[in-house]
Parts: C-alpha cells; structure tokens; sequence
C-alpha cells in the first residue's frame, strides 16, 4: 500500500479504489485521443533518453496491468533521466499542458477537489467573494492511500466546508461531497448528488492544485452526462512545484510524471470498463 500521493498505484490498489467507488461510467471517452499535444513535449524528451512511450498509444489496446506496469517503469526512468539532466530540460514545456484551462468565468458552481491543505478552498473562497458563483461544492474524505490507515478525524470536504464558513460563506452555500477518495470519485460523486438534488450544473469552475487542471477537467469532461462548460483556477503553487522549480527534486518529479500516468491509466479504465464492465 502507498503512503505517500508520489508513488503511482499498483493495478491491485487501483481496483481495490474502484470497488469502493461510485459505479457511475464515464459518458465521453474520447478526451486524450483529440487532444494528442499533450505528450508532445513528453514523449520528444523520452525519444532524446531512448525510453519507451509505447503505453501512451497503445494503452486502449493493452491489458490493464501492462498498462499499469509499462506506466510505472515510464516515470521511474523519466524521473531518473529529468535528475541527471535538469538543467538541459526546459522545465516549464512539461508542466504547461497539465496547467492550462479556460480563466474562471461566472458560474453556476466552484468546485473544490479535496486537499489536506487549505490552499484551495481559500482559492474557492476568494472566486466565492469575487462573484463566479454563488455556491461552493467542497469533496472529499480523502486519498485512498491516506484514508485506509483511518487516521482522518474529519473528512477534507468537512474541514474545507468548515474553513469556507469561517470566511463568510454561508453554509447554504456549500454543497458538501465526503465519501470520494480520487479525482475520478470526487467527480462521479458529485454528479450522484447533483442529480439526486435534481440539478445541472452547466457552468463550472474547478479548483485544484496547477498541475492537476488538466486531470479535473478531464474527469469532469468524461464523467458529466449533460453539457457543460469548464472554467479553472488554482491557488498559488508553492515554490518547489512551479513550473521550473518541480524538476529539481524527486517528489517534485515524481508528482508531475505522475499526472500524464494517471491520465492515462484513468482512460484506460474509463475504456475497459465501458466494453468490458472490468479491469
């Protein structure tokens, strides 16, 4: 079992995850195939160290656990390869297209992805006091890997309902969502509650940490059955995860190669599950 949000999961703990999940299934599937310049500059840096990016075509085609093992040998060589070459890397090409969204804009909803910091729900609460929306969706219970060890006392939804309220948001202002424990969950439970509240939110701003945009949009793009339009925001990175600092460490490293993995591997599923019901 990890303990820690810079190892990938294993195949078995990922379906250990999607047991406890919401069963909702992904309604689009096609996010990373119309948008291939997202490993443009990824796979240009893994032909220069001569390591292979197989997966990144050919994942739909793979059985689930080579897909999962192809990803972790990937970014343990790419990681390797980024530390002995840091300052021939341009850093900021590779963090660039997991940050890039569309400006928070006026929306029906801020939605704040579950964090054990308060960097962003009091980037939610500023976009709340600015007028994007008049509401707050805060979810949540925590990461997979942290809440099995059962030492949360309260859930990151709670705790980030809890902070918005005492900074002037009012409590019927916040939808809160505590079960999820994954991008993808905090997405498809959430879409349960909005229907079960028998509402469509159809404008939407996401909150979540720079190099996350693009996996919350992608979740939120896939797993959304009515359409919608989705704006972005973060709170301000800290200074070892900008986009030129993260490469200078291995957690730094570890966390952005882990993204374009989880991009992958959060397709995959989305692919097998639709035609199979399994990974």
């Amino acid at each position: 079992m990890r303990t820690s949000s810079i190892e990938l999961p294993s195949a078995d703990e990922i379906r250990a995850i999607i047991s406890e999940e919401s069963s909702r299934l992904a309604v689009h599937r096609d996010y990373l195939s119309t948008r291939p310049w997202l490993f443009m500059e990824l796979s240009r840096v893994a032909a220069q160290a001569g390591i292979d990016e197989a997966v990144f075509e050919k994942y739909q085609a793979w059985d689930f656990d080579k897909v999962v093992g192809a990803l972790h040998v990937f970014v343990s060589e790419y990681s390797a390869y980024l530390a002995q070459h840091v300052d021939n890397i341009k850093a900021e090409q590779l963090y660039e297209p997991l940050k890039t969204g569309n400006s928070p804009k006026q929306s029906d909803i801020i939605f704040v992805f579950g964090s054990a910091k308060n960097m962003r729900i009091a980037k939610a609460v500023e976009l709340y006091h600015s007028g994007v929306a008049s509401k707050i969706m805060a979810t949540g219970a925590a990461p997979h890997w942290a809440a099995s060890q059962g030492e949360n006392n309260i859930t990151e939804a709670q705790r980030m309902a809890d902070y918005a309220i005492t900074h002037g948001v009012p409590a019927d202002d916040i939808i809160i969502e505590d079960q999820a424990i994954s991008i993808p969950d905090n997405v498809k439970r959430s879409i349960d509650l909005w229907e079960a509240m028998q509402w469509h939110p159809q404008r939407i701003t996401l909150v979540t940490s720079e190099f996350n945009v693009r996996r919350a949009e992608m979740n939120i793009y896939e797993f959304t059955p009515w359409p919608v339009e989705i704006f972005t925001a973060s709170p301000e990175p800290s200074s070892m995860m900008k986009a030129d600092t993260w490469i200078e460490t291995e957690s730094g490293r570890r966390l952005i190669l882990n993204e374009y993995a989880k991009l992958v591997i959060e397709s995959a599923i989305d692919h097998l599950l639709a035609a199979k019901g399994k990974i």
